[in-house]
């Protein structure tokens, strides 16, 4: 998702990059003249549901609540740090200042702005953010955070869903069509991520009663759906009963994706032309992103004697990442690996699942490193079948699931690429009819 994402925001915001003077002008992340300013709170409280259905009836309707993917949050920073990697890059933002989607940080040089500022520390088997920052995602509860990446909606993403179903009568933005984004540089087990576990809860709960004491359908996509596992783990059968209606699974990359192997050995910059950003520079964010290794592929879905990385002088095998990390340079990446302990994303959710996902598309299955390219220079990408960036045995894990009542395959780029699929008009379709009870399940199938 990310090579795609600033392959397309560097192409565009190249242009503007006239020369280093023009550098100054920008804040690490957004111009200073059009810097994101947080003019309203940044949580779309219960407070606002109670007082919407004060002077509206409530609809026998179904609370929606969509999980994004990784990427998928908007996220707004401040900061103020000692030192920065280059002159022009500002040591203070002097308010909340956008930091994902932002366009003007992603022109050559300034970039590297850009990535100091999102880089986590690991420390003491810990991941927080570099001295001098804070973050932020943007209001949860409601979906102005992940409806587009970008604060102009130059790069929607759930939008077209989101417009979709506030089209059906009774639904209501904010109200029973909410959204839950999250820090995605994060895992769920991380302390940030069981803060945004028990936020979650708090916000299905307040949703629930709010609307009604009416069941809450989740719509999760890509990462989304390991942090509802997680978040499934942690509640009980009598909890799930009472609170969940329906599962829509969309993309779900529960058994890993070889594709985060590049990631973290080379950097992720398949697409980007070199002239505009450097691989080592991406790699080291990406390094220090927690989420990058939650996304290994998992063993219970390769063998042992699988080769994944083929290396001049190694291969490596499912066994064998923290070698891999150790022999590309980066020996925290083993200490980083243990924090993902029990953490595997291949539990049954124990709720009604319906799942949706692409296939039949080539993805990375592979990389083989020539002589003289490992680890600082990309390697040869040999494909399997999948949506393009989840291989097709991890996105088929939601067929083991005990309570999966219906199972939706779209094959092709153009239906079920793993970001074009929240596009497609039949899979929005899908969703409304899930959720409106109108969709035909498996329910011959059901298993309790």
């Amino acid at each position: 998702m990310l090579l795609i994402l600033l392959s397309l925001i560097i192409s565009t915001a190249s242009a503007s990059a006239q020369n280093s003077t023009r550098y100054r002008a920008i804040n690490n992340g957004a111009f200073r003249k059009n810097r994101y300013l947080s003019a309203t709170r940044n949580y779309t409280s219960e407070n606002k549901v109670k007082d919407w259905w004060s002077s509206n009836e409530v609809p026998a309707v179904n609370p929606v609540i969509l999980v994004p993917g990784i990427f998928g949050s908007q996220l707004d920073g401040l900061w103020n740090k000692t030192t920065a990697p280059h002159y022009f890059c500002f040591k203070t933002s002097g308010d909340w200042t956008t930091l994902w989607l932002s366009f003007e940080s992603m022109v050559p040089k300034v970039i590297d702005c850009w990535v100091d500022n999102m880089l986590l520390n690991f420390t003491d088997n810990t991941f927080r953010d570099r001295d001098g920052m804070q973050t932020r995602v943007n209001d949860f509860g409601g979906t102005g955070g992940i409806e587009c990446l970008d604060k102009n909606c130059y790069y929607p993403y759930f939008k077209a869903m989101v417009d979709r179903i506030a089209a059906i009568p009774g639904y209501v933005r904010g109200v029973n069509l909410r959204a839950a984004p999250y820090d995605y540089r994060y895992g769920a087990n991380s302390p940030v991520g069981r803060i945004y576990l028990k936020n979650l809860r708090t916000l299905i709960e307040e949703t629930y009663t709010a609307n009604g004491n009416q069941k809450v359908n989740l719509v999760a996509h890509s990462m989304g759906n390991l942090y509802l596992i997680e978040f499934f783990k942690g509640v009980s059968k009598s909890w799930k009963s009472k609170y969940i209606s329906k599962y829509i699974a969309i993309s779900g990359v529960f058994g890993g994706s070889v594709k985060s192997l590049r990631a973290l050995v080379s950097g992720e910059v398949e697409s980007i032309p070199r002239v505009f950003v450097n691989a080592n520079s991406v790699r080291s964010f990406q390094r220090t992103f927690q989420s990058i290794y939650w996304l290994l592929p998992k063993k219970q879905l390769w063998s042992n004697d699988e080769i994944l990385v083929y290396a001049p002088d190694k291969n490596y095998t499912v066994n064998e990442f923290a070698d891999l990390l150790e022999d590309s340079g980066y020996p925290d990446g083993r200490a980083i690996l243990k924090t993902l302990d029990g953490s595997q994303g291949l539990e049954d959710p124990g709720v009604d699942v319906y799942c949706v996902h692409g296939a039949d598309i080539p993805t990375a299955a592979q990389f083989r490193w020539k002589p003289g390219y490992f680890p600082d220079y990309q390697p040869v990408q040999i494909d399997g079948l999948g949506d393009g960036t989840v291989n097709q045995r991890s996105l088929e894990v939601c067929t083991t699931f005990s309570r999966m009542r219906d199972h939706q395959v779209y094959p092709g780029i153009k239906h079920g690429e793993h970001m074009q699929i929240l596009l497609n008009p039949d899979v929005i379709q899908y969703v409304i009819d899930v959720i409106t009870e109108t969709a035909r399940g498996v329910e011959d199938n059901m298993v309790f």
